[in-house]
């Protein structure tokens, strides 16, 4: 997988309800969207300051690693049932 085809973004992009994003969850939708778009494996997370993997490396993967990822494009798929840490909802842009 070289790129992220803009068509595959458009894809994703025609789940996400914008105006239900907050202001912090559109600027981490518009971060990720831009790595993709760039064809980069990781962004800075504004609130954190932690490296947060994109979608475009997930893709890259070719599978679900099971660790509940915030742009899993597998669903989480292979992320085990841990009834001591909370299960992710994904937001229209991505899992929280």
């Amino acid at each position: 997988l070289q790129s992220l085809s803009r068509s595959a973004w458009q894809s994703w992009e025609s789940v996400t309800i914008i105006p239900c994003l907050t202001k912090n969850r559109l600027s981490i939708h518009l971060l990720h969207r831009q790595a993709c778009l760039n064809n980069q494996s990781i962004y800075i997370d504004p609130e954190s300051g932690l490296q947060v993997l994109t979608r475009y490396a997930h893709l890259q993967r070719g599978k679900c690693c099971g660790n509940q990822c915030r742009h899993c494009p597998y669903g989480h798929i292979n992320a085990e049932i841990n009834f001591s840490r909370p299960q992710k909802i994904f937001n229209t842009s991505y899992y929280e």
